[in-house]
């Protein structure tokens, strides 16, 4: 919805000089504000996980004792999302790939699945224990492209995509091609690992190697429906130290296509302590899954994290409550964006990758017009981390936008794509069924809906 309403304000900010009546510079501008439908006096901000892994795949924890963290943790929506292993209602098991838990045998142990029990789920469900404050169970999450050896990885949900489905290395496209297929929603996940980024040590690594802004750039305009963002900061923000400054790369070149990604934060936990170091804050008249998609879509939602190396520095980690926004206001006719917030010491604002203005909680566009480009974000520092604030497109009164030529990157990932449509339909649909019945040994929960095991039967 967001994303039509970007594209109506584009045309209109073209027609604003026919309109206009005045001549001031503030009312020059046309803020796409992503907050604008949030009713800050009645929505509440939803604690949200949306990227972490049980012994399903290559985590450590089962399935019941990860819900009951979270629970713990006072989360409100947890979103279950294992390798190549669709998520489940909590009172089930997973349907698992065994090469996937054999590979990470060292945190999996391929032990037993141990969902919760039917009684406790419905307990969850409610909010028994925790002044009746439920935790909303979302399904049919899953980290997609399996376990590809450069960690290409991508995140989906709300679709019945995924389920052993491998992929190959780089190889981004095919999936988000097939989620959105399946009605499904997507983020790419911590790029700094297979970009390279992360190895490098250095902040100018994608101003010097600007095909990884072209790949996904790439993507992002050609399927807007369904990849929605990117991870910026996951984990302890090592692997995504330098992925904020691919975004704002990412951002000055597809805004002008009509596209605008949003900035996601996961903990992509593997082991207990790790459940807690970065997550989503949703804004939500209600919660349901409903209510999660539309804020994930629109880009009404915060993300934290408790590592900001950039920032902060290698050492920082935050502790306690994340800062608190209680309203965002935009106001057209002042050219102004003002953000209302407490629990941190400094806003900071930026664009193009530019610091733009630090310190002040209300940014006037026309007195910082020189350095603010298509859009302008901002993000909190405070003791307990960063929190990111999605960004806000800036159109001035007859400007035209440049397009910039996004071509699409011919690498190794192109003829790999083939092999992965060779491999996924070798791996789901040939009649070897006695290998894959061998597989069964090693994991009892794997499912193998391609087996006649009716043949097998008799029935």
């Amino acid at each position: 919805m967001k994303r039509k309403l970007f594209a109506l304000l584009l045309a209109l900010a073209f027609l604003l000089p026919c309109l206009s009546l005045g001549t001031s510079a503030a009312a020059s501008y046309t803020i796409g504000n992503p907050y604008a439908s949030v009713d800050w006096d009645t929505w509440k901000a939803y604690k949200t996980q949306l990227h972490v892994h049980t012994n399903g795949s290559d985590g450590e924890l089962p399935l019941n004792e990860l819900v009951e963290e979270h629970y713990r943790l006072n989360y409100d929506i947890l979103a279950i999302t294992d390798h190549m292993t669709l998520g489940v209602p909590w009172n089930q098991a997973p349907r698992t790939v065994p090469i996937m838990r054999l590979v990470k045998y060292s945190r999996t142990k391929m032990a037993p699945m141990a969902p919760l029990t039917d009684a406790r789920r419905q307990e969850i469900l409610t909010g028994v224990g925790r002044g009746n404050r439920p935790m909303l169970e979302i399904t049919r999450g899953v980290e997609l492209n399996g376990a590809v050896p450069s960690n290409s990885h991508l995140q989906g949900w709300f679709s019945d995509f995924g389920q052993g489905f491998i992929g190959v290395d780089m190889d981004w496209e095919t999936p988000i091609k097939r989620a959105q297929k399946a009605g499904g929603l997507t983020s790419l996940n911590h790029v700094g690992e297979p970009a390279g980024a992360e190895e490098s040590g250095d902040p100018a690594y994608y101003d010097k190697n600007p095909k990884w802004v072209d790949k996904f750039a790439y993507l992002f305009v050609k399927y807007p429906s369904c990849l929605i963002g990117m991870d910026v900061n996951s984990g302890t923000n090592d692997g995504t130290k330098f992925d904020i400054i691919l975004y704002d790369r990412i951002l000055a070149k597809v805004i002008p296509h009509g596209v605008l990604p949003w900035a996601f934060t996961y903990s992509d936990a593997h082991s207990p302590g790790q459940f807690d170091r970065a997550f989503t804050l949703h804004m939500m008249p209600e919660l349901t899954e409903a209510a999660l998609r539309t804020s994930m879509e629109d880009g009404a939602f915060f993300g934290f994290a408790r590592h900001a190396r950039l920032d902060k520095g290698d050492a920082f980690e935050g502790k306690g409550d994340p800062p608190k926004v209680s309203r965002i206001a935009v106001d057209q006719a002042a050219g102004t964006i003002t953000v209302t917030a407490a629990g941190y010491d400094t806003i900071v604002w930026v664009s193009d990758g530019v610091e733009v203005s630090r310190g002040n909680a209300t940014l006037d566009i026309a007195a910082h017009d020189a350095k603010i480009g298509s859009y302008v974000r901002a993000y909190l520092l405070g003791p307990s981390g960063i929190l990111y604030i999605q960004p806000f497109t800036v159109l001035r009164a007859g400007q035209t936008l440049p397009k910039q030529d996004i071509p699409r990157v011919l690498d190794y990932s192109i003829p790999l794509s083939w092999v992965s449509a060779a491999a996924n339909i070798l791996f789901n649909y040939t009649p070897l069924w006695l290998v894959k019945a061998a597989m069964v040994l090693f994991d009892p929960y794997v499912d193998l809906p391609w087996i006649p095991w009716g043949s097998l039967i008799g029935g």
